[in-house]
């Protein structure tokens, strides 16, 4: 099963992730976010991880300058958005730099089935679904019942998303069937920091479940 570590904000936390083999990373670059780097940092992080792993970076603010200068600066393989819908003309300037892109969905938290479209925007390749939350954009450590996500399973490659830990791994992805997961806090010892016990006993669940 495909499996991101997002929020990598250091280049021993990014030796730490790289210890477990993961597919991709994840650089935020939002300044309201604790997890936010630098573009020059996460370039000078993404050259000490082993070829094979996708970097990727999450966008917020809807400022499509940004983005391409920090995909070229930080070297990025993969885009991931939080922000508003994408502006028509953006899907021309994406296909021209050449990166696929994830599209992030929200679930309410108030929700009883899965409402959303069942495929993901011009030019995504994948779809990351998530709670909606008031706070910060992102996952924000929520869980959520993650069941609500199968329907979309069934027809696109969906990476699940927010609140999962060692604990609810398990049945998240036996509900679910993602195509892959994506994890940040929930490997942390405090915000930005991964701990090292807690990302080592995630892998060994993913892959527990992700190949029953």
């Amino acid at each position: 099963m495909w499996i991101k570590i997002c929020g990598i904000t250091s280049a021993e936390d990014a030796g730490i992730a790289a210890s477990e083999s993961p597919d991709a990373i994840g650089f935020v670059f939002y300044d309201g976010s604790p997890r936010n780097v630098l573009p020059e940092k996460a370039r000078d992080i993404s050259r000490l991880l082993p070829k094979g792993i996708l970097r990727v970076g999450v966008f917020v603010h809807p400022d499509w300058d940004f983005i391409e200068e920090t995909a070229c600066i930080s070297g990025l393989d993969m885009i991931q958005w939080h922000g508003p819908a994408f502006p028509e003309d953006w899907f021309l300037r994406i296909e021209k730099l050449g990166l696929p892109w994830i599209d992030v969905r929200k679930v309410p938290p108030e929700a009883k089935e899965w409402s959303g479209p069942l495929v993901p925007f011009p030019g995504a390749t994948h779809v990351l679904v998530e709670q909606s939350s008031a706070k910060l954009p992102g996952g924000n450590g929520q869980s959520w019942n993650y069941s609500l996500a199968a329907e979309l399973s069934r027809h696109v490659p969906l990476i699940l998303s927010g609140g999962l830990n060692e604990t609810n791994i398990g049945e998240a992805i036996r509900s679910v069937r993602p195509f892959g997961v994506d994890v940040s806090s929930g490997v942390e010892s405090s915000p930005g920091k991964k701990d090292r016990q807690k990302m080592k006993r995630f892998f060994e669940e993913v892959r527990r479940h992700g190949n029953t």
